[in-house]
C-alpha cells in the first residue's frame, strides 16, 4: 500500500501522520511546516491559489528550509535546530545586539507567528524572534552590522505581511540609543580631560617648563569641544527654544554655565594660563546628560505598567465559522458578535459568557491574582486571561469602551492632569530662572567693581549658574506622581484626579454607601409577603415591572421568578425613581415598587400588619421592598445580604487611624441602623435620596470637615462628585467612575485603605523631595557665593541631588513590590 502524498509539497508523508480534516476531505502533511504553510495560503481572501505551488510564499518557505522535509522527525529536529536561534558566533557579538519590536499587520491565524519565527530566524543577522500573534507584535534580536530594519521589513514584505516600528510610551528606541551613544561618547572624552587635569593639579608636570605644560591645553580644548557642542547639543537647542519663546527654563542656566566656563577657558588658554576649566564645563554637561537618561529610566520603569495595558489592548478575537477558524482585531468586533477564547488566551473585548465555565485571571485589570469563576450569563471583562476553557462570548463593549480602554484613558487622564505642589513648582520655576540668572550676573558685576578679578568674578557667576539649575525642582513631584500612578494599578486602584494624594491626606471623613460597598450586593430573596391574593401572581408583577432594571434587587427577583418557572408580561412606561424605586404599566395596570417614601409620594398608606411584619425583618438588617397596585399597598418583599469579609477589618482601621465613620443607605432607617451597628459605627443615614446624601456631605463641609465619599452605584454619582474625595468601588457604573477621582477595579473595601497609605506615602516623599530641593540651594547659593565652591563641585553636587530625588522616589515602586 503506497503512502499518502503531502498536500502541500507532493512529498510522501512517511511517519510523520499529520492530516488536518477540510470539509469531508482528510488532507495529510509530510511536515509541520507543510500545514502550517498550507493554512496559511488556504486562508487566503480568494482561497488556496491553484499554482501555489508557485507562489512567492510558498518558494520563500522552500528556500528557508521550512518544508518539504520527508518526515516528522528530521522536521521537528530541523526545525528545532534552524529556527530562531542565533547564527555562528553570534553568542560572541550579543553586546551589539539591539532589540527591536514591529507591529505587524496581516497575521490571521497562529499559523503566520510560526512561519515569520521561522524564515526571519534563519536570517543572517537575526538572534532571535518572537511573534506574539494575539498583539500582532513580533520581537527581534539582531546584530545592526549584519543586517539592517529595512532588509528585515523586506524579508516580511515578501511574506506577504507589512510592519511598522512601534513607537514606546516613552522614548524610541532610536531615540534611546541616540542618548546613550551620545552620553557614552561624551563620557569617555571627559573622562580623558579630568585624567589631563587632574594630573595638572596634582604637579605631576611640574619639571617640565611652563611652556611644555601650556601645550596640554590644547588635547584639553580638543577633547572638550565634542562633549560641549555633540553632547549639549539638545540641552543648547531646548535652551534657545525656551528662550526664543520669552520661557527661560533650566537648560538655560546649565547652557550659559558649560559655556561661559568654555568660553572663558579658550581666552585664557590664548593667554598662556594654566587655570583652565574644560574639565567643569565637560563634566557638567555629561552628567546632565547621565542624571536625565536616569530620570527617563526611571520614568519608563514607573510607567511600564500602561505599555502593559497598551500591548493587552490590542488583541485578536476567534471567530469560528463553517469555514474554520476566522481572527479579527480588537477594533474590528462590534457590540453582539459572538466569538470564542481558549485556555490560555486573554478576552479581548467586554462580553457576556454563552456557554462554558471558566477560571478567569484579571490580575492586570484589578491587581487581584486569585482566579474568579464565571459561567454563563457572567460578564468577562477585556485583559482577563483564561485558565482553563473554552468559552463562547457575546460581545458587550469594545475599543475605549471596554473594561481594558476605560483603564488606559483614565491613566493618561491621571498622568496629564497636574497637582497642586505641581503647578506651585512650575510657577516657582519661571519665576526661579530669571531670578537665578540675575543673582549670578549681580555677583560678579559687584565682585569684579569691588576690585576682584576678572577671573574670581567670572568663577563665582559660573559656580552660581551651576548648583542654583533647579533640575531637582523640576523632577521632584512629577516622578513622585508617575511612581505613585503606577503603583496604584498594579494594586488595583487607579487616580483619575492626581490632585487626591494630597486631598486624601488631610480627609477627617468617610463616608460608606452601604450596598455593594460594605455588603456583598448578592441579595437573596426571603420571602413575599401578601395583603391579600397569592404570592406567584404577586411575584409574576413584580418581577415583570423589574425586568428593566438593572439593581442588585432586581435581579433578585429575577432568579426567583426564574426558580417558579413564571411567564413574565409586558411593560410599558417604565420610570426609575432614583433612591425610592420604580414604577411602569404591566399588562396595562400601574405597578409601583420601592421603598416607603416611594409608597408616601404616591399616595399609598401601608396596613398597619404590613408595617409591623417589615419593620422586625429590617431590625434584623433586612432589606424591605413594598410594592402596590390600584392605589393599594398590596404587600413586600424581604431580601437578606451578608457583609463583606474585609468589611469589619477595614472600618476598623479607619477608625483607629482617627476617622469619623458614615453609613448611607436608601434602605429604611431600620435596615440601616442594624447594618451600622453590626460594623460598630454610631453615625448613620437611612432611606437616604441621591439629593440627600450630598447636602450631608454639604453640611459636614460647613463644619470644617474634609470628606471622602466611597459608592459604587448610580445613586452615588452625585455625592462622589461633591465630596473632598470621591472614591468609586468596583467598575458597575460608569457613571460614578467619572465622578469620582479614585476608582477601585474591584469590590473589596480594604483597598482603600491600601490608597490611603500610598497617597500618605507619596506625599511625604514629595515634601522630602521638595526639602531636599530646597535645602540644596538654600546652602549652596551661600556657599557658590562666598567663594567656598569652584564650579566642578558644583557639578558633582548637582548630580548628587538629583540623584537623592530619583532614588527616594523609587522607593515607592519598591515598597509596593515588597507588600
Amino acid at each position: 500500500m503506497s503512502l499518502p502524498e503531502c498536500t502541500l509539497c507532493g512529498l510522501p508523508v512517511g511517519k510523520s501522520g499529520l492530516r488536518e480534516k477540510q470539509g469531508k476531505k482528510d488532507l495529510h502533511f509530510c511536515c509541520l511546516g507543510c500545514r502550517q504553510v498550507f493554512k496559511i495560503l488556504s486562508g487566503l481572501p480568494g482561497g488556496l491559489p491553484d499554482d501555489f505551488r508557485n507562489s512567492s510564499l510558498y518558494r520563500l518557505s522552500q528556500a528557508s528550509g521550512l518544508i518539504g522535509v520527508d518526515d516528522l522527525g528530521k522536521s521537528g529536529e530541523k526545525i528545532q535546530n534552524q529556527g530562531p536561534m542565533a547564527s555562528e558566533g553570534s553568542e560572541a557579538e550579543d553586546p551589539l545586539a539591539r532589540g527591536l519590536i514591529l507591529k505587524v499587520e496581516g497575521m490571521w491565524c497562529s499559523a503566520c507567528a510560526w512561519l515569520i519565527e521561522g524564515v526571519l530566524g534563519r536570517f543572517p543577522g537575526v538572534i532571535k524572534v518572537e511573534a506574539l500573534f494575539f498583539s500582532d507584535l513580533v520581537r527581534i534580536r539582531y546584530l545592526p552590522h549584519q543586517v539592517t530594519l529595512e532588509d528585515i521589513q523586506e524579508r516580511l514584505s515578501q511574506l506577504g505581511y507589512r510592519s511598522s516600528t512601534l513607537q514606546d510610551t516613552s522614548l524610541s528606541a532610536r531615540e534611546r540609543k541616540n542618548d546613550q551613544l551620545r552620553l557614552g561618547i561624551s563620557a569617555i572624552l571627559t573622562f580623558h580631560v579630568m585624567m589631563i587635569s587632574l594630573a595638572l593639579y596634582a604637579g605631576f608636570f611640574q619639571d617640565l617648563g611652563s611652556e611644555a605644560i601650556g601645550y596640554l591645553s590644547y588635547p584639553l580644548s580638543i577633547l572638550a569641544t565634542p562633549v560641549l557642542f555633540y553632547g549639549g547639543y539638545p540641552i543648547f537647542k531646548k535652551a534657545l527654544i525656551g528662550l526664543g519663546h520669552g520661557n527661560p527654563n533650566m537648560e538655560v542656566l546649565i547652557a550659559l554655565g558649560a559655556l561661559s566656563a568654555y568660553t572663558y577657558s579658550l581666552f585664557r588658554m590664548g593667554q598662556g594660563s594654566l587655570h583652565l576649566y574644560f574639565d567643569t564645563a565637560a563634566m557638567l554637561i555629561v552628567l546632565v546628560l547621565l542624571g536625565k537618561y536616569l530620570e527617563s529610566r526611571a520614568k519608563e520603569r514607573i510607567s511600564r505598567g500602561l505599555t502593559e495595558l497598551v500591548l493587552l489592548a490590542n488583541q485578536k478575537v476567534r471567530f469560528l465559522s463553517e469555514g474554520g477558524e476566522k481572527w479579527l482585531a480588537a477594533e474590528e468586533v462590534r457590540p453582539g458578535d459572538e466569538f470564542e477564547v481558549w485556555s490560555g488566551e486573554r478576552v479581548a473585548v467586554d462580553g457576556r459568557i454563552l456557554s462554558g465555565r471558566a477560571g478567569l485571571d484579571q490580575s492586570s485589570l484589578t491587581g487581584e491574582s486569585r482566579p474568579i469563576q464565571k459561567g454563563p450569563d457572567d460578564e468577562v471583562q477585556a485583559g482577563s486571561l483564561l485558565l482553563s476553557g473554552p468559552l463562547r462570548i457575546r460581545a458587550t463593549r469594545v475599543g475605549t469602551d471596554s473594561a481594558i480602554g476605560r483603564l488606559i484613558t483614565m491613566i493618561q487622564e491621571g498622568l496629564s492632569r497636574k497637582t497642586t505642589f505641581e503647578l506651585f513648582a512650575d510657577r516657582l520655576t519661571r519665576w526661579v530662572i530669571p531670578g537665578l540668572l540675575g543673582l549670578a550676573v549681580g555677583t560678579a558685576l559687584y565682585l569684579f567693581f569691588h576690585g576682584y578679578s576678572l577671573e574670581v568674578s567670572l568663577l563665582r557667576a559660573i559656580t552660581i549658574l551651576v548648583i542654583t539649575c533647579p533640575c531637582t525642582l523640576g523632577i521632584a513631584i512629577p516622578l513622585a506622581k508617575v511612581a505613585a500612578i503606577g503603583v496604584g494599578r498594579t494594586k488595583g486602584f487607579l487616580f483619575r484626579n492626581p490632585a487626591a494624594l494630597e486631598k486624601i491626606e488631610g480627609l477627617d471623613v468617610l463616608i460608606f454607601d452601604k450596598t455593594g460597598t460594605l455588603t456583598e450586593g448578592r441579595y437573596v430573596l426571603r420571602k413575599i409577603i401578601t395583603l391579600e391574593g397569592s404570592g406567584p401572581e404577586a411575584l409574576r408583577r413584580i418581577a415583570s415591572l423589574e425586568s428593566l432594571s438593572d439593581h442588585f434587587l432586581a435581579r433578585a427577583i429575577q432568579d426567583k421568578a426564574r426558580e417558579s418557572s413564571l411567564d413574565l408580561e409586558a411593560v410599558k412606561d417604565f420610570q426609575m425613581l432614583p433612591g425610592l424605586g420604580i414604577k411602569g404599566l404591566v399588562a396595562g395596570h400601574p405597578v409601583i415598587a420601592g421603598n416607603r417614601n416611594l409608597m408616601q409620594a404616591q399616595g399609598m398608606e401601608i396596613p398597619e400588619t404590613l408595617g409591623s411584619q417589615a419593620n422586625r425583618d429590617e431590625v434584623e438588617g433586612m432589606t424591605v421592598v413594598f410594592f402596590g397596585w390600584k392605589g393599594q399597598v398590596r404587600g413586600f418583599i424581604t431580601f437578606g445580604d451578608q457583609l463583606k469579609e474585609s468589611a469589619r477589618e477595614t472600618l476598623s482601621y479607619l477608625r483607629q487611624r482617627g476617622y469619623q465613620l458614615w453609613i448611607l443607605s436608601g434602605d429604611s432607617k431600620e435596615t440601616s441602623a442594624a447594618v451600622a451597628g453590626r460594623l460598630g459605627i454610631s453615625s448613620f443615614l437611612g432611606q437616604a435620596l441621591p439629593q440627600d446624601k450630598v447636602d450631608l456631605i454639604r453640611e459636614l463641609q460647613k463644619q470644617g470637615h474634609r470628606v471622602g465619599m466611597i459608592g459604587d452605584g448610580f445613586n452615588d454619582a452625585a455625592a462622589l462628585a461633591q465630596a473632598d474625595v470621591g472614591f468609586a468601588l468596583g467598575t458597575k457604573a460608569e457613571i460614578s467612575a467619572r465622578a469620582s477621582d479614585v476608582t477601585l477595579l474591584t469590590d473589596d473595601p480594604m483597598k482603600i485603605r491600601e490608597v490611603i497609605d500610598l497617597s500618605i506615602r507619596t506625599m511625604r516623599i514629595i515634601r522630602q523631595n521638595l526639602g531636599f530641593a530646597f535645602l540644596y540651594n538654600v546652602l549652596g547659593i551661600p556657599l557658590a557665593m562666598s567663594g567656598l565652591l569652584n564650579p566642578m563641585i558644583a557639578v558633582l553636587a548637582m548630580f548628587a541631588s538629583s540623584l537623592t530625588v530619583i532614588g527616594n522616589t523609587m522607593r515607592l515602586s519598591k515598597t509596593a513590590s515588597k507588600n
